[in-house]
Formats: C-alpha cells, structure tokens, sequence
C-alpha cells in the first residue's frame, strides 16, 4: 500500500483535532483588545473586561503609589513609568484600587471581570475630573437636549494639520464640546500625548476643561479625531489652541475677537 492511500490512524486523528483546538483558542486568545477612556472623579466604580492570554494596560499618566487586589494571586500587576499592566492568570473577578498620593490625591475604582462578549479593553486610558463632571458626563445623552454648529475651520502647525469640525452646547449642564481631526503629514511617528488642545481667553486657559483623542498615535499620513470637552464656562470669543514640539497656534471661535 502506498502513503498516499494510507488511512488516518486513531493516533493522528487524535493529534489533529489537539492541533485544530489549539489553533483556534490561540487565534481567541490573540484576538486584539479594544481602547476606553474613562472620566473619573474617583467615586464610581468601573468595570474591566480582560481575557486569559491578554494584559490590559492602564494608562493613568503617572506611577501608581499604590495599588489593591482583591485577590491578588490571580492576578499579575506591573508598575510602569505612566501606570501599570494587569495580566490575568485565572477567571476570577476582582476589585483593583489604584491611588496616587500626590497633592491631587487621585483614586482609580475598578472591577476586573472576563469578558464574556468578546469585548477585551485592552487599553484604559484614565483621564480625573471633578466629581461633578464625571457624574454628568455619565447622564448627559439620556436627559440634555444638544445644539450643534458646524465650524470648519483649519490650521497647520508643523507637520499637523488641524480641522475644528464641530461645536456642540448642552445647555442644560453648561457643557460644550469641540470636535476635531488632526492629520500627520510628516514622516515620522507623533503621539498624542505630545499634542495639548486647549481653550483660552484673554490668554488663560478655561477652568474644567478635558482632552480626548480615539487613538494613542499618529502614524504619518494617518488622521486621529478627538474633542475637547469645557464644562462652566462661555467659550463665547474664546480661542482653540493647538501645541505641539514647543509651538503653538490657535482658531479663533466664533463670537468676535477678544
């Protein structure tokens, strides 16, 4: 008899099926993760959805002083220069603490729990805000009616292309948001935590005000968009701000010069 019209002998049948099983659960398992942005005044918990096989990364924008597991045997936690990495070692839920003692005092609230949705965060990028402002970011879509105005308007600053896209004001919570695209037309890498989008008056920057970009970095010829979110204060006659490697340039906003 030939090889070729040899049959499958149990054995090999057996060694297929391993090889299909651990194929597709490494496939699973290297399935990438998705990236969230969470306003936090320190006083809500927030839930993390990890995967076996997969860290998570929380980018806090210090080193933690300190950091609770519940249980943490479970769970492997790595310290970094600007926050820490979770690796999970079983499918337990957990609450995981995380605290600067610095003179903001900042608490980060978690709870670790496997995703059972396919959904991974991969990446947290935690941003703190006062505890007004996370409480309302939380409940402005379900009871605020919105006004928005398209602007349009463009500035270059180095190898950065900015376009203001959009204004829109919720009135009923003093809260206005501005959205944005930057484009990368250099030939290098730029991250945008190297970037600072502001809004100014008479030259100071508004009280309460956040940045948020939907990716970490810029590739060249890529587009990243973002907002700028203000709370409590008039951007009427106020300036939008773009820094970038120790330069800046601004738009101005409508309602006249100032």
């Amino acid at each position: 008899m030939s090889l070729g019209s040899r049959k499958p002998t149990v054995q090999n049948k057996v060694f297929l099926c391993i090889a299909i099983l651990t194929a597709v659960a490494f496939a699973f398992a290297a399935a990438p993760g998705e990236k969230r942005t969470i306003l936090t005044s320190g006083n809500k918990v927030y839930t993390v959805h990890y995967q076996l096989g997969q860290s998570t990364v929380f980018h806090l924008g210090f080193r933690p002083d300190t950091v609770i597991c519940g249980n943490e045997n479970y769970f492997h936690i790595e310290k970094l220069k600007d926050g820490l990495t979770v690796q999970p070692l079983s499918n337990i839920s957990t609450n995981l603490d995380i605290k600067n003692l610095g003179t903001d005092g900042q608490w980060g609230l978690f709870f670790l729990t496997p995703a059972k949705d396919g959904h991974v965060d991969a990446f947290i990028d935690v941003r703190w805000v006062p505890e007004s402002e996370a409480h309302e970011i939380a409940h402005v879509a379900a009871n605020s009616k919105e006004s928005a105005i398209d602007l349009n308007q463009k500035l270059t600053l180095g190898v950065l292309n900015l376009q203001l896209k959009r204004e829109i004001t919720i009135q009923s919570v003093g809260r206005t948001i501005l959205e944005f695209s930057i484009k990368n037309n250099g030939k290098d890498l730029v991250r945008t935590s190297e970037m600072q989008v502001t809004a100014i008056k008479s030259n100071l920057p508004l009280e309460h005000q956040i940045s948020v970009f939907e990716q970490d970095e810029l590739k060249p010829g890529t587009t990243v968009t973002g907002r700028l979110i203000v709370t409590g204060s008039d951007l009427h006659g106020a300036s939008f701000v773009l820094n970038y490697a120790s330069k800046g340039a601004k738009l101005q906003l409508p309602g006249g010069k100032h």
